[in-house]
């Protein structure tokens, strides 16, 4: 289940309560993902699990569940240096050591690691909407890139915000990331970037705490279809309850404007997540 792999868990008594939580949800049901096909009595226990791992989330965030009240430097957010002006690909460019949880006694990057992904889908709208300027912001050319195909373009971008993924919280990071920046390169209609960044949100939220309860700690006794299910209402669940999150106008911010507002409206989900608000 998850994203976690062989990750064995932290281990600690706020994710054992969200996967008590987690457990205690019921498999059965009807088969399908929507909130809607929940079984009576299930949206409470679904509330239940978000308020323990906002909670889990909050606690072991590096920044206690709030950003700094100074936004991060976006030269501390990417993997990929831009000294010397270069692109990713460029002489003036170096890899780093990823930015997010590296070690298994590290504390999570929750609030930071929610910045860094909206770096990389900044750079994709900045990519649909011809802006060189903000794609400078993180060492990309708006030339080198539109000589790519949206594959390779996608690539590039992630490779140079995220890097490679060394942590299991790193691959969730990225496989939220890549979701929405795929969907603003990719879709006919790229989504709004208020929605896009609401969705990273909810994406990143959802794919952390998959880690957990995906990892060797989760004691569920599940079928396979039964986990699929019980995922599928918690991602459901959890986009149902950051529907109408405040998000203010991000059309014409820069990158670094935009990944602060990442990191503030993750802090406020979390709060609202715990409150059993919508």
């Amino acid at each position: 289940m998850g994203t976690s792999g062989s990750y064995g868990g932290s281990g600690k008594a706020d994710w054992r309560q969200a996967h008590d939580a987690f457990d205690a949800l019921s498999g059965s049901g009807a088969a399908g993902g929507d909130w809607a096909d929940l079984p009576d009595g299930q949206q409470q226990s679904l509330d239940n699990v978000l308020d323990a791992l906002a909670t889990a989330l909050q606690n072991e965030d590096a920044d206690h569940g709030a950003p700094p009240a100074t936004a991060y430097p976006l030269s501390s957010l990417l993997a990929t240096s831009t000294q010397g002006g270069a692109g990713a690909g460029g002489a003036g460019g170096g890899t780093r050591t990823p930015t997010g949880r590296a070690t298994g006694d590290a504390r999570r990057q929750v609030i930071r690691g929610s910045a860094r992904g909206a770096a990389a889908v900044a750079g994709a709208y900045a990519l649909r909407n011809g802006d060189a300027t903000r794609l400078a912001e993180l060492g990309l050319d708006l030339a080198e890139l539109r000589s790519l195909g949206p594959r390779a373009q996608i690539s590039r971008i992630l490779q140079t915000v995220l890097g490679n993924a060394g942590h299991p919280d790193e691959t969730a990071l990225r496989k939220a990331a890549t979701r929405w920046v795929k969907a603003v390169i990719l879709d006919p209609e790229p989504p709004a970037q208020q929605d896009g960044l609401r969705g990273l949100v909810v994406e990143w939220i959802y794919e952390l705490s998959l880690v957990e309860l995906g990892s060797q700690k989760a004691q569920g006794d599940l079928t396979p279809q039964q986990a699929i299910r019980k995922q599928r209402w918690l991602r459901s669940w959890l986009e149902r309850r950051l529907k109408h999150l405040a998000i203010p106008d991000t059309s014409r911010m820069a990158v670094r404007d935009f990944s602060a507002t990442a990191a503030k409206v993750t802090g406020e989900a979390l709060r609202l997540l715990r409150a059993g608000r919508s």
